[in-house]
C-alpha cells in the first residue's frame, strides 16, 4: 500500500492531480507497485550475499544528513521527533524502515559506474545539437468543427465509464469551537519552548517569543480545545452522546480529512481534527459510492473531449496536406533544447513541447501536434552548438550520463538476479 500510494502520487502530478481509478488501473500501477518490491527483494538478497549490511552508525549518519530534519544548517533533534509525530511514528519504526533504504543505496554505490568521455561526448552532441528550422504554424477555426450528436453519445458510450460521479458522505457532525484561553505567560513561554520549531520565519530562523505571542495563545487555546473534543469522541464514538448537524458532502471537500473518510465504514467516528477556529468530530452516517453518470449529466464533459478530438483530426489533416503540397514556412533560425522564446503565434511554453518533440523526432521534416494547432517544420540545417554551451552544460550532462548508465545496469541486474532467485508471491487480489 506505501509503494501504491508513492507511485500513484506520482502519476498524479503528471496527470495535474487528476488522476481517475480507472487511469490509474490502466497504467498498471498496481503491478508496477508489486514489480517494484520484488525488485527489491532480489536486490536486497544480492547485497546480503554480497556481504553488505547496515549498523546503528550508518542510520544516525543518514538521518543527520536528511535536510527535512535541519534548522538553521544544523540537524534539528526536536525538529527530527515533532515530524515523525505528525506522520504518526514513532523513531524506532523510522529508523527500521531506514535500514533497507541505506542497504539499497550501498548496492547502487557499490556497483556505480562512473560515465566515461566517450559516454559524455555523445550525449553532449545529442543534448547540444542545434536545428536550423523553418515552420508554419496551422489552426483549426471554430466553424470548422461540427457537433454531431450521435458520434458524441457514441464517444460516451466508449468512455462512460471514465465519467463518474464523486463519492458522497452523508455525516453527523459536532464541532468545538477554541476554547478562550487564559494562560499566564509563564504557561504560553512553556508552551512555546516545546514547540518552538513551529514558529519559524521565511528564513527559517525560529522567530522571537514576543513576536509569535498571539499565535502561541491560539495555538495553546487548540490544545486545551482538543481535550475537551476528544472527551465528545469518545462519547459520540459510544452513542452515550449524538452529533448535532448532519451534512451531506463530496469527496473533493478539502476542509474535511478525506484520506480518513475514504478508509471509513458505515457508523464509524473519525477522531477530532482541527476545522476553522476549532476541532470537528464526524460520525459516519452513510457512503454513497460513485456511480457511472448518464449522458445527460455527462455530456459537457464528453462534449469536450469530442471537441479535442474533432480539432486534433483537422489539425493533422492540415498539416499533412501542407506536407504533401509543400509549404513556404518562416524561417526562425537555429533552436537548441534550451531555446526559449515565442514564435510563429506559438507561446514560450508550447515553443519549448514543440522544440523538446522536434528533437525527439526523426526525418528532415514533420509536424508537431499542440493542442488546438500543429506545427509543421522542415530542417534546414544542423550543427554542434559552441563551447561555451558544452561548459555550461558539462555537469548536467555527466549526471544524466552516470544516471543513464547506472539505470540500465540496475535493470540488467535484476533480469539476472530473477534468474538466481526463486520468487513466490503470496497476496490474493480481491
Amino acid at each position: 500500500q506505501n509503494r501504491y500510494g508513492q507511485l500513484h502520487a506520482y502519476y498524479s502530478q503528471l496527470f495535474d492531480g487528476q488522476l481517475s481509478d480507472e487511469k490509474a488501473s490502466e497504467l498498471g500501477i498496481e503491478n508496477l507497485a508489486l514489480e517494484a518490491l520484488v525488485n527489491d527483494a532480489m536486490l536486497l538478497n544480492f547485497a546480503d550475499d554480497l556481504g553488505l549490511g547496515v549498523n546503528d552508525e550508518d542510520i544516525v549518519k543518514y538521518i543527520i544528513a536528511d535536510q527535512n530534519f535541519h534548522s538553521n544548517g544544523k540537524f534539528d533533534k526536536e525538529l527530527y521527533k515533532n515530524t515523525l509525530k505528525r506522520a504518526r511514528t514513532t523513531e524506532n519504526e523510522y529508523e527500521e524502515s531506514l535500514k533497507n533504504v541505506i542497504l539499497l543505496d550501498k548496492l547502487r554505490h557499490a556497483i556505480n559506474l562512473p560515465a566515461n568521455t566517450q559516454d559524455i561526448d555523445m550525449l553532449t552532441a545529442s543534448f547540444l545539437m542545434q536545428d536550423k528550422i523553418s515552420m508554419q504554424v496551422v489552426e483549426a477555426g471554430a466553424d470548422e468543427i461540427k457537433i454531431d450528436e450521435d458520434a458524441v453519445k457514441k464517444l460516451w458510450e466508449e468512455h462512460k465509464n471514465e465519467y463518474k460521479t464523486m463519492t458522497e458522505f452523508k455525516l453527523d457532525t459536532k464541532f468545538v469551537p477554541a476554547i478562550s484561553s487564559n494562560a499566564n505567560t509563564n504557561e504560553l513561554t512553556e508552551f512555546y519552548n516545546e514547540n518552538k520549531n513551529e514558529y519559524k520565519g521565511s528564513d527559517d530562523k525560529i522567530k522571537e517569543f514576543e513576536a509569535v505571542k498571539d499565535e502561541v495563545l491560539k495555538d495553546y487555546s487548540l490544545k486545551q480545545t482538543k481535550k475537551v473534543a476528544l472527551e465528545e469522541y469518545l462519547k459520540i464514538k459510544k452513542d452515550e452522546k449524538q452529533a448535532d448537524v448532519s451534512i451531506s458532502t463530496f469527496e473533493d471537500n478539502a476542509s474535511l480529512p478525506m484520506d480518513e473518510l475514504k478508509l471509513a465504514k458505515k457508523g464509524d467516528t473519525l477522531k477530532p481534527f482541527e476545522y476553522e477556529d476549532g476541532y470537528m468530530i464526524v460520525k459516519v452516517k452513510e457512503i454513497i459510492a460513485p456511480r457511472v453518470m448518464s449522458f445527460d449529466e455527462a455530456r459537457d464533459q464528453i462534449l469536450e473531449l469530442y471537441k479535442e478530438q474533432k480539432t486534433k483530426e483537422i489539425v493533422e489533416a492540415k498539416a499533412k496536406e501542407l506536407l504533401e503540397k509543400g509549404f513556404q514556412g518562416t524561417d526562425i533560425g537555429f533552436v537548441s533544447r534550451d531555446t526559449v522564446k515565442a514564435e510563429g503565434g506559438l507561446s514560450e511554453g508550447e515553443f519549448n513541447i514543440f522544440v523538446n518533440r522536434l528533437f525527439e523526432k526523426g526525418g528532415k521534416k514533420g509536424y508537431v501536434v499542440l493542442g488546438d494547432k500543429a506545427v509543421v517544420y522542415e530542417i534546414v540545417e544542423q550543427k554542434l552548438t559552441n563551447s561555451e554551451k558544452e561548459k555550461e552544460y558539462k555537469e548536467i550532462i555527466t549526471q544524466n550520463v552516470g544516471f543513464l548508465k547506472n539505470n540500465e545496469l540496475i535493470r540488467d541486474l535484476t533480469a539476472m538476479l530473477s534468474k538466481r532467485y526463486q520468487v513466490t508471491n503470496y497476496y490474493t487480489k480481491k
